[in-house]
């Protein structure tokens, strides 16, 4: 969920509490990811992206569910 802390007091009030202050920051599980480091936010999530060879559709695949075969929604090809 993105979250605005120019707008949204509560999503302000938990960036002070974690004494964050630059942007972006990635709040993922007990981590916190200043910056675009992507690396990091992949290592931290449960997903990679992968890219269909036949259109271009960029995919949210998991990582920790074995092999999985997923259907790319625009051309319906599918992904392993």
């Amino acid at each position: 969920m993105e979250r605005d802390i120019s707008a949204d007091p509560e999503a302000r009030k938990e960036m002070m509490r974690r004494k964050v202050t630059g942007v972006p920051t990635f709040l993922i599980g007990d981590d916190v990811v200043v910056g675009l480091d992507q690396s990091k936010v992949l290592s931290l999530v449960d997903h990679r992206v992968k890219v269909c060879s036949s259109c271009g559709t960029k995919l949210r695949v998991p990582t920790d569910k074995g092999k999985v075969i997923v259907k790319c929604p625009n051309c319906k090809s599918q992904i392993e």
